[in-house]
């Protein structure tokens, strides 16, 4: 047994490591380094910059499989975190064979509730192995423990969206075996942001392959699951990460640690003699109950048969939303059309789209207002977490001033990012406005990079004659008869009566909802309409769609067409199932068919008094 290093900022793990593991027999799982380059690694320090593209700005933290610094691509500028293996461990191949297959899967998890992993890299000269992760600018949900008091759906939206994440795990064959409050950042102090950290001692579920401490155990004693101790077999699985996130459930909602650990004998003692889970919600109390039992065959054996558990339950995916708030296709395109927003992703606005050539495309000219256009929309399909568009391009006496609009998950970021495709055309002196571009929830991020790799190059089959619809009090005959609401009125312009097409609508907490499901459906509302409402004809496969909204604030709608059927499963999927396998059905389908994306954002106000 080994301690971690001693020091005020060490992490307290205990490290049980048995004998290492025999290297992988597939010479395919191997990795080949540079003779002699892993067998002394040097420790890195701040100033250091790796491989030439990851500056190490700040170390944060040290324990048991690392150290982990604050620090910065050099090329994008984007804050990240470097996680370094300590010495002793990056010294041995077989461990270096283990970290890789286990960091490969890791980079292939896209979840909104797991930090993204970015790479596995070593640093030449210093025969280091790192990992390079997103840096997440929040708290450890530990250091929180005794002040959040969350609302009986916070706490239940919590558990669904850390259950989602690890079932996205799950499924690409890694268990965390680690799950507590230390190993859970908030975004912003918030829950509703809570994010996974550190699978630096995942176990591949491969029952061929070992993980980089064996069987063994590495991790706090608190939140481990009985097997982890010795118990029952031993045998670990997904229902090992069931019974660590019920004990963080429980902690959350008791607001302190659970003291759940102390020597190992005590640990087990402790877990044997039950839990008291009177502090526990009543309806999330014979979910938590059945996470925590002792013995594993009496858990759930999934992540999956928790969310199952929950949505039986009837427990909100979202705390306390506004379902006052909604918005139809003019009278009801379909019962689907009527959904509860609460907001709709707090976002910017979009105008009629004046996008210039496609996307990648860089034109030889020397105007440097079509130079500074094409540069930007070249690079707009790569800006994670964003749906942007160029609303104006002019000429300003000291360079180009470009306006865009729509939604970020990190508008500074992003702008990072623009200002940077401009700085490689040596394009200088361009103002750039970003006043219309509003963040949006990182619920939202994977259905966003997932729908922006489909986008339509030209970008223009919707808009919107003006950013902003005055609220009014609408007529007897319409969808809200006597109330105050919107009209809001959309161009759907496709150019092609032979491609179908399905309208989808996201929602602040991630949930993605089919409004339209088909070309032969939105006929069938052009057909019933009366006097164009909801849907007018314009001729040339061109239409002109009226939502009525009656709530104040953002709203947005997603067009995808080409040859269906739209599969709600693949278009609008729920929340735990967007994970890095949906990304790629998508894409591929969408290649199949000829599917393409487009976005259009649009806000309904109520600023003149009837």
């Amino acid at each position: 047994m080994t301690a971690p290093p001693g020091g005020e900022d060490e992490d307290p793990r205990t490290v049980f490591v048995p004998p290492t593991a025999k290297l992988p027999e597939d010479d395919s799982e191997r990795t080949v380094f540079e003779p002699g380059a892993a067998l002394h690694p040097k420790s890195i320090k701040v100033g250091d910059v790796l491989n030439h593209m990851f500056a190490v700005r700040r170390f944060i933290a040290r324990g048991g499989m690392g150290e982990v610094f604050e620090g910065a691509n050099v090329i994008t500028d984007e804050r990240v975190a470097i996680k370094v293996m300590l010495p002793a461990l990056a010294s041995d191949p077989n461990v270096i064979a283990l970290f890789r297959r286990e960091a490969r899967t890791l980079t292939r998890l896209h979840h909104q509730a797991v930090v993204q992993y970015r790479v596995l890299a070593q640093e030449p000269e210093l025969g280091v192995l790192y990992i390079v992760t997103e840096y997440i600018d929040g708290t450890n949900l530990s250091d929180m423990l005794g002040s959040l008091a969350p609302t009986p759906e916070a706490l239940g939206a919590l558990l669904r969206r850390l259950a989602s994440g690890l079932a996205a795990a799950h499924t690409l064959g890694a268990i965390h075996r680690d799950i507590s409050p230390d190993n859970v950042l908030l975004g912003g102090g918030e829950l509703a942001q809570a994010r996974i950290i550190d699978f630096g001692i995942a176990k591949d579920l491969d029952p061929g392959t070992a993980t980089i401490v064996g069987d063994g155990f590495a991790g706090k004693l608190g939140y481990v699951a009985p097997e982890q101790l010795g118990d029952y077999g031993r045998e670990l699985g997904p229902w090992t990460d069931v019974y660590s996130l019920g004990l963080l459930i429980l902690a959350v909602a008791r607001g302190r640690d659970l003291g759940l650990g102390g020597s190992l004998v005590d640990a087990v003692d402790k877990r044997r003699a039950g839990l008291d889970l009177s502090a526990v919600p009543a309806k999330l109390r014979p979910i938590v109950d059945q996470m925590t039992r002792p013995k594993p065959s009496e858990r759930y054996p999934t992540m999956a048969a928790v969310l199952a558990a929950l949505d039986k339950a009837e427990v909100p995916r979202e705390p306390a939303l506004d379902t006052s708030r909604n918005w139809k296709i003019g009278a009801g395109i379909a019962a689907a059309a009527l959904l509860a927003l609460a907001g709709w992703f707090v976002l910017g606005g979009y105008g009629t789209d004046r996008t210039g050539p496609g996307r990648g495309t860089l034109r030889n000219t020397a105007d440097p207002i079509t130079r500074a256009g094409d540069a930007i929309n070249a690079a707009l399909p790569s800006v994670s977490c964003t749906w942007l568009r160029v609303v104006s391009l002019t000429n300003a006496a000291d360079g180009a001033h470009v306006a865009l609009t729509g939604v970020a998950g990190s508008p500074a970021a992003a702008l990072t990012e623009i200002n940077r495709a401009l700085k490689t055309q040596d394009i200088s002196g361009a103002d750039i406005d970003f006043s219309q571009v509003a963040p949006i929830n990182q619920s939202g991020c994977a259905a966003l990079d997932a729908y922006r790799q489909i986008r339509a190059p030209s970008g223009n089959r919707l808009s919107v004659p003006q950013r902003k619809f005055e609220m009014r009090t609408q007529p007897r005959d319409s969808a809200y008869p006597g109330s105050i609401a919107a009209n809001a009125v959309i161009g759907i312009s496709l150019a092609d009566p032979s491609r179908d097409l399905a309208l989808v609508g996201l929602e602040p907490s991630g949930k993605i909802d089919m409004l339209v499901p088909s070309r032969a459906a939105f006929i069938e509302q052009l057909k019933s309409s009366q006097k164009g409402v909801p849907v007018t004809d314009l001729g040339g496969d061109r239409y002109r769609l009226q939502i009525d909204l009656d709530h104040a604030g953002w709203s947005g709608l997603l067009l995808i067409s080409g040859k269906g059927p739209f599969d709600p499963a693949v278009v609008a999927p729920p929340l735990g199932a967007r994970g890095a396998d949906w990304r790629d059905r998508l894409v591929a389908i969408a290649a199949e068919r000829g599917w393409e994306a487009d976005m259009i954002w649009f806000r309904s106000v109520d600023e003149v008094k009837d």
